[in-house]
């Protein structure tokens, strides 16, 4: 194994160009996997944040013209009939708030943009779990009497109010005046790709009689008081509603019931997919990666034929050249694996980062990359090991 050892420090360039191909492999496929599980953690985020226990009920866009939906129109029959209906005949909804929205012009501290704004109740906030950085939220008494308060989500109050508190501060929202008492806790984009830290947040019956004069709901937020009982409210809170809108066999739905969970589960099943395809791309990276090692050991091969001649030529066996080769196979492959270990997890950490995701280091997968880039490392060197076994000494000797 000395000999090894020499020809390991001997020619340099060629271990290290081994071992980057070894590393490179085994930090492909790390990152690869780690990105997919990335992907799959802020979808589980997503789902404890909105909680597993909500049922949405969206109206739907009007289809008055032909049957076809209309773009941007929404139907009209979804109120507060509905929701104190609902509230009363479902004993499993524990919480609910109606919500409206619309896209206003907001000023403040002499600047100005469009923003959605939402109006919603108290019981939102609870339903989906945030909390206020600074401030507080309205309370049922502020949403009874319409109060002009507002929460601003994170991204709205850096863009109006920059780095100083906006609470206390006056937010016109399309020339009404509001007090800004909190801001919201950032969360980033929700399931549904809706961007909640870019919207405000107004008591619904100021939202609905003092910005947007409308006498009807965008959706209503549900909370289902047991995960077992999700399926079953569901099914009674379409029943209620095709009942009271008179929808059903004759007439299309002019609503959609959806739960989180079903939503979730959606996400999680692409993210699965998505992991399948990217745990083949992390095999085929270590695939690659070997067949680099192996052209690497056949050229080493190829210019080491005299020396292998006068090996066997001064007593040495097919077994003992095999084993050399072999050896400086392994020492090469287990220090790039290693080496590919930490590529891995700073490319993990630099790839969630930019693509905005939690950082995941499976260390299992890591291990599994480790040993499985060894493994097919070894196999592919073992045939250029094997011709170097099998070389007939006169014949190596005459190589020039």
């Amino acid at each position: 194994m000395v000999a090894a050892w020499r020809q390991l420090w001997r020619y340099r360039t060629r271990s290290l160009l081994v071992m980057a191909c070894a590393a490179l492999g085994v930090a492909g496929s790390i990152a690869a996997v780690n990105y997919a599980a990335g992907g799959r953690q802020q979808v589980i985020d997503q789902v404890a944040r909105l909680g597993t226990n909500v049922i949405v009920v969206s109206a739907l866009q009007d289809r008055g013209s032909g049957g076809r939906a209309r773009s941007g129109a929404i139907v009209t029959t979804l109120r507060e009939a509905d929701l104190r209906a609902l509230r009363r005949e479902v004993p499993a909804i524990a919480r609910a708030s109606a919500l409206v929205s619309a896209g206003l012009r907001l000023k403040a501290a002499g600047l100005s943009k469009v923003s959605p704004v939402v109006g919603c109740e108290p019981d939102f906030f609870r339903i989906k779990h945030w909390t206020v950085t600074g401030g507080e939220t309205f309370d049922d008494a502020q949403s009874r009497r319409a109060a002009r308060v507002a929460l601003l989500g994170a991204t709205v109050a850096r863009d109006l109010f920059g780095q100083s508190s906006p609470v206390g501060e006056r937010l016109f929202i399309n020339r009404v005046p509001f007090e800004v008492i909190g801001v919201l806790a950032e969360r980033g984009q929700g399931l549904d790709a809706t961007n909640e830290d870019a919207q405000v947040y107004v008591p619904l019956g100021a939202a609905m009689r003092r910005l947007m004069n409308v006498d009807h709901y965008n959706s209503l937020v549900l909370e289902v008081g047991e995960f077992e009982a999700l399926p079953g409210a569901a099914r009674e809170v379409t029943a209620l509603l095709r009942e009271r809108h008179r929808t059903g066999s004759f007439r299309p739905d002019d609503f959609s019931v959806l739960n989180q969970q079903a939503l979730g589960d959606t996400r999680l099943a692409a993210s699965e997919r998505l992991g399948f395809f990217v745990r083949w791309i992390g095999l085929s990276a270590l695939l690659v990666a070997g067949v680099g090692v192996l052209a690497m050991a056949w050229i080493t091969v190829r210019d080491r034929t005299r020396e292998i001649g006068t090996r066997r030529a001064l007593g040495a066996t097919a077994a003992d050249v095999f084993r050399q080769f072999a050896f400086e196979a392994m020492v090469l492959a287990v220090a790039g694996a290693a080496c590919g270990l930490v590529l891995g997890w700073g490319a993990s950490l630099l790839i969630a980062a930019r693509a905005g995701l939690p950082f995941v280091f499976d260390a299992g997968n890591a291990a599994l990359a480790f040993v499985a880039a060894i493994v097919i490392n070894l196999a592919f060197v073992s045939w250029p090991a094997r011709r170097a076994a099998r070389l007939d000494p006169i014949e190596a000797l005459r190589d020039q």
